[in-house]
């Protein structure tokens, strides 16, 4: 019961303190106190209406009892027992008084717990705060303790917060007896006690609400305009205040300012022209008796069904197994969508209600109206979302890093969208002027039946989804329903490669020094260090690597088709050609997939399905489906739960907001939830690293040994293309890495040690599925090779010169490769190489005279002889770079030429390129 009372009424509460905390700390980027003293302003202004309306009842409440207070006097003094009862409740009677109406008086104090316990759970548990100082604060997470005396540290805050809150009292109940005010003075005394010890923050967020308070008591009845723009003067300082570093930017100074003054610019002009905003929207005071009630309460419920039952349940039924691969126990997914649906309830329904109840009768048509738009619009919204944002993981990211700004970011998506919500509100305002209620009610009614069924379907599927993933996880005869396998031959020949993105090959001795042990997972393996690749980044460099030396820059600059096809083939080529010689392929993490190729999937005339399904070709999608399972098994497993809700929670909002605020609302995969400014910097980091990290680590548990047949597998990963510090001394993720150990090798910077973290890493794991396809007695029978797309640019390597640094560093791939039936201790060949040898080593006397399926030209690696064309200009990373054809697209390229040793300067030779349009 507490955890629905929690979910019910505190819930939504805390996460609109979060979000706008989110909004003033993070997006904003004011200090910390601007922040706190808008988000209590937002607060307090949202609360302003119920405290005015209390402020009116109980008024009316003293009036009627002074009306009556004579009587009741006479009657006490002169009667007793149960004459002075009876005499008392007939006196009631006639007047439509209770004595429990005293009650109410206390709403407006009694309103502030709520807030208040949201408010402590926050700001609490809000790890930023640690060690955050400012000016005379040492650490917000920790009470003041300013004032030191007699050996004793006195907090200040809560001390003047009391002192604000008394003087509050006063003025709101300056002509009461003392008794009356007794009760507002003990709450002032419990605030005390309770906040005494509390965090800075809180103690000053609630200092805030007091200040607030006592304007509102001092100015609201008497001037409120006065209030209004002593309110909107104090906010224009705090905002100048907390923003003092803006106008040293002077470049930025005018888009700064805007910011600042834009606000409160349009603020002003709403309360000038209140009074014609009013007519156009004043409607006639009629009494639509029961109606509006009903409309409120089923707008309401349609859309608490829609945000808290069809939409999480639709994308749990979207892809269930991927939910059963993170929980080991599918009651998480119950938990998440009662604790939610309770959430939603608490948001629309019962602050909804107290907000519905309190509002005078005459307005409370403009609040269905809100309501109805509100249903309408959402409505819309989700039915048309679109299917242009592609896959989403479980932890509700989606595939591609810029899907929402992509797709919801221009002014020909978000202008119809807008207009489509002016019009519902146009039409909701109609029929209300019209009187076309009951009209109104059996489109709602029917709307809200629709949802019904709907939600009636989708639970029953997931309910059945459930029961079957139950059945599969029990049963091994069904396990290949549950979830796609790399299916291995023990009888005959695999061929496997491992793809690291970005694996820089000088990293590789560095790893087996520090970890020795690891070196011996590696036997059978010779290890190429003098390899080159043709460019430094995996937009040009993978499909030379993957597909061979057709598809170098330069010959892919002169083939004149569109770029992603060219692209597309090199992802084909070898899949395509050992499926054709009779192999079963199999392709994990297909390149397409990924976020750099993401900006131009949308060209390409095939669906991702349909490339390799009509292949007949095995595609298995890692990325993101084992990431809220590395989280559930690195961390707490309520916390990492609930923070799954919180993220279910707002995406339902994402589903049904207009477009203008969809990228606001995804806010990069963070969906407004505060984060440390540390974690909020490396939030993108920190998922893409969990996403390579947990499809390399959980590999194993997709690989089975069942095919009769030989066997070709490719696994991508980026693992190696993230830098990211990890828990030393086992290189794991950990949520809170508490020790990145040793800087062994002296790196100069961050980047090159995190980078040797996830190298390290990507080394470990491939180390343990190395073992794992020992323990399935198929490693002998396997050609493996281990190699990467280019080096890292973004290193600096401590045993090179600063000319290796830069030219050969980034252009130094990993290359390992061991054969069939060989399990010596690994080896170190010196032999020049490219990555484009990748497809002949990996067919070398397996496939008759192998060709390009696509081309039909012979595999070969004797472009190599005469050395190789290193395409230097490495600026250009992103798909959206490459326009036409040309995929070498400066006017004056860089270009060396190596041949040989590669670590010997003399070996690189500048060469003129002719560029041609």
């Amino acid at each position: 019961m507490p955890i629905i009372l929690y979910n019910l009424i505190i819930s939504p509460l805390e996460y609109i303190i979060e979000i706008l905390f989110t909004i003033f700390f993070q997006i904003l980027e004011l200090d910390l106190i601007s922040s706190i003293f808008f988000i209590s302003l937002a607060v307090s202004l949202f609360c302003l209406p119920l405290y005015c309306r209390a402020d009116n009842i109980r008024k009316e409440e003293d009036e009627k009892f002074s009306r009556i207070k004579p009587y009741v006097d006479k009657i006490k003094k002169n009667f007793k027992g149960d004459e002075k009862f009876f005499l008392l409740q007939t006196l009631y009677r006639q007047n439509n008084y209770n004595p429990i109406m005293v009650l109410r008086n206390s709403f407006s104090l009694l309103l502030q717990i709520p807030f208040f316990i949201a408010a402590y759970h926050f700001f609490s548990h809000l790890g930023l705060l640690n060690n955050y100082s400012w000016g005379i604060f040492k650490d917000f997470s920790q009470p003041d303790s300013l004032l030191y005396l007699g050996g004793i540290h006195i907090n200040i805050l809560p001390i003047i917060m009391t002192v604000i809150n008394i003087v509050s009292c006063e003025i709101y109940l300056k002509e009461k007896s003392f008794k009356t005010r007794l009760q507002p003075y003990s709450f002032a005394l419990i605030f005390l006690i309770l906040l005494y010890n509390s965090p800075s923050a809180l103690v000053i967020y609630w200092t805030f609400n007091n200040f607030f308070y006592l304007l509102k008591n001092k100015f609201m009845d008497n001037n409120p305009k006065a209030f209004a723009y002593i309110l909107l003067v104090l906010a224009v300082l705090v905002s100048f205040f907390g923003n003092w570093r803006w106008f040293v930017d002077t470049e930025n100074l005018h888009y700064n300012l805007l910011k600042i003054i834009g606000p409160f610019l349009l603020v002003f002009l709403s309360f000038k022209y209140w009074k014609q905003i009013n007519r156009v929207l004043t409607l006639q005071k009629e009494n639509f008796g029961y109606l509006l009630n009903l409309l409120f309460i089923i707008s309401a419920l349609g859309i608490i069904l829609l945000q808290a039952v069809i939409i999480p349940i639709g994308l749990f039924n979207s892809d269930l197994s991927s939910y059963a691969i993170q929980f080991d126990n599918l009651k998480v997914i119950s938990n998440i969508l009662v604790e939610n649906l309770f959430s939603f309830i608490g948001l629309f329904l019962f602050w909804g209600g107290v907000v519905f109840y309190f509002t005078k009768s005459e307005y409370r048509i403009y609040y269905v109206i809100a309501f109805l738009t509100i249903y309408f619009n959402n409505t819309f919204n989700y039915l048309n979302l679109g299917k242009e944002l592609g896959s989403i993981s479980p932890d509700l990211i989606f595939d591609i890093n810029d899907t929402v700004q992509r797709c919801f970011g221009s002014l020909s998506v978000r202008i119809p969208n807008l207009l489509v919500l002016l019009f519902i509100i146009i039409i909701t305002l109609y029929i209300f002027r019209k009187k076309l209620v009951k009209q109104a009610m059996f489109i709602v009614l029917v709307a809200f039946a629709s949802e019904l069924i709907v939600s009636g379907i989708y639970i029953y599927r997931l309910a059945n989804g459930i029961s079957n993933i139950n059945k599969i996880k029990t049963d091994k005869n069904l396990i290949e329903a549950f979830s796609k396998k790399i299916e291995l031959s023990a009888t005959e020949k695999n061929v496997i490669i491992i793809f690291l993105d970005r694996f820089a090959a000088g990293f590789l001795p560095m790893l087996f020094e520090e970890k020795p042990e690891l070196k011996n997972k590696f036997s059978g393996f010779v290890f190429y260090p003098n390899t080159v690749s043709f460019y430094g980044s995996t937009v040009l460099g993978y499909p030379p690597m993957i597909a061979g030396y057709e598809y170098t820059p330069f010959k892919i600059d002169k083939d004149k088709r569109k770029f992603p096809e060219k692209w597309l083939e090199a992802n084909l080529m070898l899949l395509t050609l050992f499926k054709n010689s009779g192999y079963t392929s199999t392709v994990v993490e297909p390149m397409v997939y990924f976020d750099f190729f993401g900006a131009l999937s949308h060209q390409l005339e095939d669906s991702f399905g349909s490339i390799y399904n009509s292949r007949d070709i095995k595609f298995i999608k890692m990325a993101g489906r084992y990431s809220a399972k590395l989280r559930l098994d690195s961390q707490d497993n309520l916390k990492a739960v609930k923070l799954l809700k919180k993220r279910f929670y707002l995406y339902s909002f994402f589903c049904v907001a207009p477009k203008l605020f969809k990228s606001f609302i995804y806010d990069n995969g963070n969906y407004l939830f505060a984060w440390s400014k540390e974690n909020k910097n490396n939030s993108f980091e920190e998922r893409t690293t969990i996403e390579a990290y947990s499809s390399l680590l959980y590999m194993k548990d997709i690989t089975k040994v069942s095919s009769n047949k030989n066997t070709f597998t490719l696994i991508n990963n980026d693992l190696p293309h993230n830098m990211f510090f990890l828990q030393y001394p086992q290189y794991e993720y950990v949520k809170e890495v508490t020790d990145i150990g040793p800087n062994k090798y002296k790196f100069i910077d961050n980047n090159s040690f995190k980078s040797y973290h996830t190298a390290m890493a990507a080394a470990i794991i491939t180390g343990q599925y190395l073992d794992y396809l020992r323990q399935l007695n198929v490693y002998d029978n396997s050609r493996i090779i281990i190699v990467s797309d280019h080096g890292n640019a973004y290193s600096k390597l401590p045993q090179y010169t600063d000319f290796q640094n830069i030219n050969i560093t980034p252009f130094n791939p990993l290359l390992m490769v061991k054969d069939f039936n060989q399990n010596f201790e690994l080896k170190t060949d010196n032999t020049f190489m490219t990555n484009a040898d990748t497809p002949c080593l990996a067919t070398k006397d397996l496939l008759n005279e192998p060709r390009n399926p696509f081309t039909g030209k012979l595999l070969s690696m004797d472009e190599k002889q005469n050395g190789a064309n290193i395409y230097m200009n490495i600026f250009y990373v992103n798909p959206s770079a490459y326009t036409s054809h040309r995929v070498i697209i400066d006017k004056y390229p860089i270009i060396k030429h190596v041949k040989d040793n590669i670590f010997d300067e003399s070996n690189w030779k500048f060469v003129k390129y002719k560029y041609t349009d």
